[in-house]
């Protein structure tokens, strides 16, 4: 049986620990999201474990569609844009509660694809950062086809 607990643990989490705006950073639209790193992101070692972070920039990356005017209702156009490769480099810890900012933004575009860049940093050290190249595919023929404008646009901002 577990003996209650006799003194506090410590202030209560901010239930306002997550915020995800859109921003302009270095003259380019970003998603910025703002951050707790979970105990569901940690492993034995209160270090965040490798693959909790692939979640965080899917996430992201949704956001960034959105902002974009994309719409999975049918509002809207609604791309249909698969992960072709994924590419994440680690360059310092994170441990159970840091907060972290991450960023993610239009790096570069081809005809029918567009690689998105992500960046993870905690009290201002770059923690993580990422590459993912998604390819627009036809809804009905699920084959490539030229990326929508707005995408484009979301890239050219950033020369």
């Amino acid at each position: 049986m577990l003996a209650p607990v006799s003194e506090p643990v410590g202030e209560p989490a901010s239930v306002d620990w997550c915020r995800v705006s859109l921003e302009t950073v270095e003259g380019r639209p970003a998603i910025l999201v703002r951050d707790r790193v979970r105990l569901s992101d940690t492993d034995s070692s209160g270090l965040i474990y490798y693959g909790a972070v692939t979640p965080w920039l899917t996430r992201a990356q949704a956001e960034l569609w959105l902002a974009l005017g994309f719409r999975p209702d049918g509002n809207g156009p609604r791309p249909m844009m698969p992960v072709v490769n994924a590419n994440l480099s680690y360059h310092a810890p994170l441990r159970l509660a840091d907060a972290y900012e991450l960023s993610a933004w239009v790096q570069e575009v081809g005809a029918t694809s567009a690689t998105l860049g992500f960046e993870v940093g905690c009290a201002g050290q770059l923690c993580v950062s990422a590459r993912m190249t998604h390819v627009h595919l036809d809804v009905d023929t699920h084959r490539p086809a030229p990326l929508p404008e707005a995408i484009v646009a979301a890239a050219r901002a950033r020369r």
